[in-house]
């Protein structure tokens, strides 16, 4: 039997019937969120209290699983064993198997549906389910391939637990939910409507419940960047004619991606202009000398908007001024107003001007004297 989704109602809900059914489940996934762990929750926390068995293979490749889908996993109570797995070579691992062992049945999903949010009930997906009686060749397959994926042999699978999820983190294995969510918020192009070439059906979209315990700020914010970017540019808020305001997120993001461990701190930059070295440094109130309140850095004159792009090159950090009189410069001040104009946003206006705009009134003006940034 073939099982849509979007066409069809949510895999979350054949899932829960199976789940609510077996008494051993296996499953081995290439992608675990917490948004999709959570819409589970209480299927799998029913089958555990009930003295059923779950074994799971989840892949950490393409930055794709996140830490607290893993998290949640580990939280899991019962006779529950998770395990990881990598390939340090070019194969990814990207199965998508959810095996039931349900009275006198062992039933079998394959297909394309991962354990995430948008796997379990918004992406357009396809699975198909297999059944026989139990101990025949298919749950002896399925029992074979799990043992297979777990076997520590040849180093590709680990059994996960508190210690080896801090390891995969540090080591950039896995990002936190919103960076990935964040990522494929800002993949693909933004149409006007004008320009669309195809039509549009949402999807019957699971919601969460309440009490389950998901982490907190899984969702992105505006401000959160995606993991892999490599500049940001910041239409600068001038003090005193040529001191530039950095926003907070910004510089502590640069400072996240050079390794620094404190939160706040001077970082150095080479000028594209002057080719000489500058120290970026916050500022420190008086209330709060351990967190920042800004950062500065000393701007050029500017006829028009500053702009200042700070660009990853390896482990340094380029920094170039664009005065949007300019032409180039003017190009850059169009980026990051069209940024304003994409869903989601991938500009980050931080005191929502854009949003408070007047009817009629142009997205340039509304921001007019702001800051405005973009990671990309």
């Amino acid at each position: 039997m073939l099982i849509p989704q979007l066409y069809g109602r949510p895999f979350l809900d054949t899932l829960t019937r199976e789940f609510g059914a077996a008494a051993c489940s296996y499953v081995a996934t290439a992608w675990v969120r917490a948004s999709g762990v959570g819409l589970l929750w209480d299927s799998l926390t029913d089958m555990l209290d009930r003295g059923g068995r779950l074994r799971l293979v989840a892949g950490i490749d393409r930055e794709n699983t996140s830490r607290e889908g893993l998290a949640m996993l580990l939280a899991l109570e019962g006779d529950v064993r998770v395990y990881v797995r990598h390939n340090e070579a070019t194969p990814i691992f990207h199965p998508k198997l959810y095996g039931f062992r349900a009275g006198e049945e062992c039933r079998v999903l394959v297909g394309s549906n991962n354990l995430t949010g948008a796997g379990l009930s918004q992406n357009e997906e396809l699975s198909a389910l297999l059944v026989e009686e139990a101990g025949g060749p298919l749950e002896r397959s399925l029992k074979a391939y799990m043992r297979q994926l777990r076997d520590p042999a040849d180093g590709l699978a680990r059994r996960l637990d508190e210690n080896l999820l801090d390891q995969l983190a540090r080591a950039g294995y896995i990002e936190s939910e919103a960076r990935l969510r964040g990522k494929a918020g800002n993949l693909g192009p933004a149409r006007a409507a004008a320009d669309k070439l195809f039509g549009s059906r949402q999807p019957i979209r699971r919601r969460i419940p309440a009490r389950v315990p998901v982490p907190r700020s899984i969702e992105p914010r505006p401000e959160t960047p995606v993991g892999d970017w490599n500049r940001v540019f910041v239409k600068l808020r001038l003090a005193r004619g040529t001191q530039g305001q950095i926003p907070l997120a910004v510089a502590r993001e640069v400072r996240r991606r050079l390794g620094e461990v404190n939160l706040d701190g001077p970082f150095t930059v080479i000028d594209r202009h002057t080719r000489a070295e500058r120290q970026i440094s916050p500022t420190f109130p008086k209330r709060r000398p351990d967190a920042a309140n800004t950062y500065k850095i000393e701007a050029m004159p500017a006829k028009g908007h500053a702009i200042l792009k700070l660009e990853m090159v390896g482990r340094r950090v380029l920094a170039e001024f664009f005065d949007s009189a300019d032409a180039d410069g003017h190009a850059v001040h169009e980026l990051l107003i069209d940024g304003l104009r994409s869903e989601p946003a991938r500009t980050v206006d931080p005191n929502g001007a854009a949003a408070r705009r007047a009817v009629g009134q142009s997205l340039e003006d509304a921001t007019e004297g702001v800051t405005l940034y973009r990671f990309d």
